[in-house]
């Protein structure tokens, strides 16, 4: 866990230390990007802390979000630190400035990519996708994990239940009139 706090902690702390330092107009930039890494962290992790204190949880349409604004804010903590790297490669000798200069596009863009790519994805799954619904003669809202659904207490359009009501191994909402059932059989073509 002390890793894991470590990982997710770092990119915030590395967008201060440049805050901190920069000036003129790469310091409003710093600014923005600090802030794009410490908005989500303060409303994911210390909004989501309050809530669970209370016995409620973040809904999709708010994690979401704060995963992809998190990644976005590494993402361009990655391409600053590319930007400076070019920038420093140009005092170097011109072999040399022209490898390094390759080496940063190829490994900051590869970076830029597998950071992206994983972070989005991750971002996605952790937020699910939820949907309110009845359960049990109660407002519910419907989460799927994976292939399955979990069932917490509705509390808003932001905000559900911490605990988990019920669960399903299927997609058991009402449907509406002239919607073709789906079948969850994976032996079977839908028609």
């Amino acid at each position: 866990m002390p890793l894991f706090i470590c990982i997710v902690f770092a990119p915030l702390l590395i967008a201060l230390l440049v805050a901190l330092k920069a000036s003129g107009r790469k310091r409003v930039l710093a600014w923005c990007v600090f802030a794009l890494l410490a908005l989500p962290l303060s409303v994911g992790g210390a909004g989501g802390w309050l809530l669970s204190l209370r016995g409620l949880a973040w809904r999709s349409g708010v994690k979401l979000p704060v995963g992809f604004a998190y990644v976005a804010g590494v993402l361009a903590l990655l391409v600053w630190a590319g930007a400076a790297l070019w920038r420093d490669a140009g005092r170097w000798r011109p072999v040399a400035r022209s490898i390094g200069r390759c080496a940063v596009l190829l490994v900051g863009g590869f970076l830029v990519l597998v950071v992206g790519w994983y972070g989005m994805l991750f971002a996605a799954i952790w937020a699910g996708g939820d949907m309110v619904t009845e359960y049990n003669g109660q407002a519910a809202v419907a989460e799927q994990t994976w292939m399955d659904w979990d069932y917490y207490a509705y509390h808003g359009p932001l905000v559900r239940g911490k605990d988990v009501l019920g669960h399903s191994w299927e997609d058991s909402r009402v449907l509406a009139p002239g919607e073709p059932e789906k079948t969850l059989c994976f032996c079977a073509l839908d028609t």
